[in-house]
């Protein structure tokens, strides 16, 4: 009998148990009720805000492009005179050497054509928004490569005329 009575109190003792494990357990997996406010978007209160914003950066970022655009067209501007000079002084210089040939006239010719094409070229493409930065590079070689052309040019023929007011204003 006390087999029965030992076997009986463990039984109540592991019903009571499992009741005391099934009650925890459902709480745990019970849901705390939630209201309709948690299922609202929150982030909705800050778009308008946020849309300022953008508009903001927006026109910050058209107003540097269209500064940029004006920059490259000033430039452009300014590479273009700095070449007519060259090229104008050049055409004068050139009236000092008899010897000139008419090989000399095309290539001079050439690079005032290939320049003024490529200037074109750049200038419509700063016009449509896109900035060239190489091939403004690019022409300002040139125009510094014939200034120093010139500059040459100009010292052999102040040498050989023996024009000393034409050396001092080009070694200043």
């Amino acid at each position: 009998m006390a087999t029965l009575v030992f076997f009986g109190v463990v039984a109540v003792l592991l019903l009571a148990a499992m009741l005391v494990l099934v009650s925890k357990n459902s709480t745990k997996t019970s849901a705390p009720t939630k209201s309709i406010n948690d299922f609202l978007p929150v982030h909705y209160q800050r778009f308008v805000e946020v849309d300022r914003r953008l508009a903001e950066y927006e026109e910050t970022l058209k107003k540097v492009e269209s500064d940029r655009r004006d920059f490259a067209l000033k430039y452009l501007t300014y590479l273009r005179a700095d070449f007519e000079h060259v090229s104008r002084l050049l055409n004068l210089a050139a009236k000092f050497v008899p010897e000139i040939t008419l090989r000399g006239e095309m290539e001079r010719f050439w690079v005032c054509v290939k320049f003024r094409i490529q200037f074109r070229l750049v200038q419509l493409q700063v016009r449509f928004g896109v900035i060239p930065t190489v091939r403004l590079k690019g022409l300002t070689a040139s125009v510094r490569l014939l200034a120093r052309s010139a500059d040459q040019f100009l010292n052999d023929i102040a040498r050989e005329h023996g024009l000393h007011i034409l050396k001092s204003d080009l070694n200043r």
